[in-house]
C-alpha cells in the first residue's frame, strides 16, 4: 500500500474507532473542551504512528513534528469549530447528518492529500 492509502485507514481508526460518544457529544459544546482535545490528540497520535511507519525508511526525511502539528491543527479547526456545519449551510445543502458527516470526512481527506502532496 502507499502512503495515502495508509493514512487513510489511520484516519478511519482516529476518527471513528477510537472515537467513542463522550468525545463526539462533547467536542460540539466550545473550541477547548478536554473531549475535543483528546480526541484530535488520539487522532493525531494514530496517524503520526502511521506516517512514521511508513516514511522512516524514506530518504527526505520529513519534518514529523510540523506533520504532527498540521494534523492536530487541522482536525481542531474543522471539528471543533463544526466547520462541516458551516458549509452544509452556507452551501445549502441537505441538513441530513449523512452528509453533514460526509462533508465533514471529506474535509479531513483533503488536508491529509494536501500534506502528504506537500511531504512527498
Amino acid at each position: 500500500m502507499n502512503i495515502f492509502t495508509w493514512l487513510m485507514v489511520g484516519h478511519l481508526v482516529g476518527d471513528w474507532m477510537l472515537q467513542n460518544d463522550w468525545m463526539a457529544r462533547g467536542k460540539q459544546r466550545r473550541l477547548f473542551t478536554k473531549e475535543i482535545m483528546l480526541h484530535c490528540f488520539t487522532y493525531t497520535v494514530t496517524l503520526f504512528i502511521i506516517f512514521w511507519l511508513a516514511t522512516r525508511n524514506n530518504n527526505s526525511h520529513p519534518s514529523y513534528l510540523t506533520f504532527f502539528i498540521a494534523i492536530f491543527v487541522s482536525h481542531w479547526l474543522i471539528d471543533a469549530t463544526n466547520l462541516a456545519g458551516r458549509w452544509v449551510r452556507w452551501w445549502r445543502q441537505s441538513r441530513l447528518a449523512f452528509v453533514r458527516i460526509m462533508v465533514d470526512q471529506t474535509m479531513h481527506v483533503l488536508v491529509l492529500a494536501v500534506l502528504l502532496e506537500w511531504w512527498m
